[in-house]
């Protein structure tokens, strides 16, 4: 199980204390995960923190996995004007099951994983990457991810602008990282959508959407 993949790399864990964590609602459609809760132990890059990984994508977490509320009809609007793609870090193979899963496949033209471009968030070539592959340059670009110094830092050193999703209400006191603007969800999308528009003036966007998507 993932526990004791996780307790190789860190002995005295409690199984209690990771249990819960894990199965933690972060918003109503959502659980905090055996992913995040291995980052904030420090094993994301331990060979436990990866098989536990493992474990929570293959051994049954697929039937959990399902789009946040209003995320497929929001990319289904978006993807008439705008080209649509999604980057992420992760094996290629899981991310692009995770597309087939939500429904999301005919909505996004690219999916760019770490895998396949050889290089992971917050790293720019993988921006960049996806920048290619859309036909678009990076001010052409909008970038939507919900972590600052992965998605949004990322996303930024590459060219182009960077949209927080900050779910879980967060603050930018004394955060080195400043987006171009910040949604608390897809009731709030469409304002930042229009400020974005009226910067790129009518050139297509790179969206990343991922982020939207969560286990629940």
């Amino acid at each position: 199980m993932a526990f004791e993949a996780v307790a190789r790399e860190q002995t005295g864990l409690d199984q209690e204390w990771f249990v819960k964590r894990v199965v933690e609602p972060i918003v109503p459609t959502a659980v905090r995960g055996v992913p995040e809760v291995v980052a904030e132990l420090g094993l994301a890059e331990t060979v436990g923190g990866r098989r536990a990984m493992d474990i929570w994508f293959f051994d049954g977490a697929w039937d959990l996995l399902k789009p946040l509320p209003d995320v497929v009809e929001t990319i289904s609007t978006l993807s008439r004007d705008y080209t649509l793609g999604i980057v992420t870090n992760g094996p290629d193979d899981v991310q692009q099951a995770k597309v087939e899963r939500l429904g999301l496949r005919g909505l996004v033209g690219y999916v760019v994983t770490s895998e396949a471009a050889g290089s992971e968030k917050p790293d720019a070539r993988i921006f960049e990457r996806a920048l290619s592959l859309a036909g678009v340059q990076a001010d052409e670009a909008v970038f939507v991810g919900d972590r600052l110094d992965v998605d949004v830092a990322g996303a930024q050193g590459a060219g182009m602008r960077a949209v927080w999703l900050d779910r879980m209400g967060g603050a930018l006191d004394g955060a080195g990282v400043r987006p171009a603007g910040v949604i608390r969800g897809f009731a709030n999308w469409a304002g930042c959508w229009r400020i974005s528009r009226a910067r790129a003036t009518g050139s297509p966007y790179w969206t990343v959407i991922l982020p939207f998507i969560s286990f629940g």
